[in-house]
């Protein structure tokens, strides 16, 4: 498709230094959705760095709904001719902005870097196509952990749980003791995540992937998908009833305090147990979700560079590529986002418990075939099917819908999105 090219009015900062105005007086404008503080920690690392290669940094923050909000802000942008100079991609977003040809090729800095060979394989398919390499990754999350307030779990003599069933249990036991078991909010995407942890972890890593990637019939309609349903319904009873509204931060903050008892979310929120100087082991655990044959559902963060009709942008945003790709940036930036690198060759030695057993985890699921592309963020089909799965378990989590009903409707869903 013809390559569409859109102007943008650069950022202009009066000229007060030796630097030269190609670099001192040029902004770089991100849209991004990271707004927790743990977040927006990790950011100003890239943004530093930025500034150390003499350019700023223009923040445009839209939180809410795992980045959905941003996705509608840029398409109203892009529809106004008015891109920013980058923006954050999830899933198969920064693709299909590539087939529309309004990101920039960065296959020669590509090259020339040997970035292709320092990530790990299974981001590739997410930042490099035939529409070139669009888009530079920061990181690699972990979906399916569990995050649990240590001293809450002595306090009724709880361990990490071997099966969902054993989850349950103790959730129930917990309920028991008057502490609510499992914080959440009811967004349907928060609610999708424990959907996709059940789907890997019930059924498989072969299940997963002929209902989730292959959206076969006979899957989705199977009786192991009707026990998923069962299993989610058992889930729900650990939820408590203010769960309306409930923001994922907010939620990990009420297993921080000790309101509640455990979580179920990617690696990102350790980066708010880590922000409230919260050690692993001592003060809060970190364990897959419980499965005989655990996955590594995975998450990465990416950043594609807008056709900007500006010299000093497009140099500021070459700036802005290399310093994603940096070791030490991608270091330190996943140290305190609680992901873990995108690139291989960045060493872990001194990164935290959580994360060292993220990274001996990911080595084993992919050496058994367990490494999967996380539904809820769109890494496992694309948009029009991952919405499917999100909308029907978010229904049927706040209603009395059965799980034969939820099956119906999965199928239906999937069918008529074809």
């Amino acid at each position: 498709m013809k390559k569409l090219k859109y102007a943008l009015m650069a950022g202009l900062l009066a000229a007060t230094s030796s630097l030269p105005a190609s670099a001192e007086e040029t902004k770089i404008e991100v849209l991004h959705h990271w707004v927790a503080e743990s977040e927006v920690a990790a950011l100003n690392v890239i943004r530093n760095a930025l500034a150390e290669k003499g350019y700023g940094w223009q923040d445009s923050a839209v939180g809410g709904m795992s980045g959905s909000n941003a996705q509608q802000a840029l398409r109203t942008r892009l529809a106004a001719g008015n891109p920013p100079a980058a923006m954050q991609f999830l899933g198969y977003e920064g693709l299909e902005w590539a087939s529309e040809g309004v990101l920039r090729n960065l296959g020669d800095m590509a090259t020339e870097n040997g970035w292709r060979e320092a990530i790990a394989p299974q981001v590739l398919p997410f930042v490099d196509s035939n529409d070139g390499f669009f888009a530079v990754p920061i990181n690699m999350h972990r979906q399916n952990w569990v995050w649990a307030n240590k001293a809450v779990f002595d306090k009724v003599g709880a361990d990490q749980p071997g099966s969902w069933s054993e989850l349950i249990e103790d959730g129930q036991n917990l309920k028991d003791a008057g502490i609510i078991p499992l914080a959440m909010g009811d967004e349907p995407w928060q609610i999708q995540l424990i959907f996709d942890s059940l789907v890997a972890d019930i059924g498989g890593a072969d299940f997963y992937k002929k209902a989730m990637v292959d959206l076969d019939k006979e899957a989705l309609s199977s009786d192991t998908m009707k026990h998923i349903f069962d299993t989610l319904r058992q889930v729900r009873g650990l939820v408590d009833d203010g769960f309306n509204g409930r923001d994922w931060a907010v939620a990990t903050g009420m297993v921080i305090d000790g309101q509640a008892a455990m979580q179920v979310m990617g690696d990102w929120a350790k980066g708010e147990f880590l922000a409230k100087g919260l050690k692993p082991d001592a003060d809060f655990m970190c364990f897959a979700t419980p499965s005989n044959n655990p996955s590594f559902l995975f998450i990465i963060d990416s950043f594609g560079m807008f056709y900007i009709n500006d010299e000093n942008v497009t140099k500021g945003q070459d700036a802005l590529a290399q310093v994603i790709m940096d070791p030490k940036v991608q270091s330190d930036f996943n140290k305190i986002k609680g992901s873990i690198p995108a690139r291989v060759d960045v060493p872990v030695d001194d990164f935290d418990l959580c994360a060292q057993k993220g990274f001996a985890e990911r080595a084993d699921a992919i050496k058994n075939g367990t490494m999967l592309g996380a539904a809820t963020h769109g890494f496992a089909s694309t948009p029009q099917f991952s919405a499917i799965f999100g909308d029907v378990a978010a229904q049927f989590f706040v209603t009395d819908m059965s799980s034969d009903e939820a099956v119906e409707m999965l199928v239906d869903g999937i069918d008529n999105a074809f």
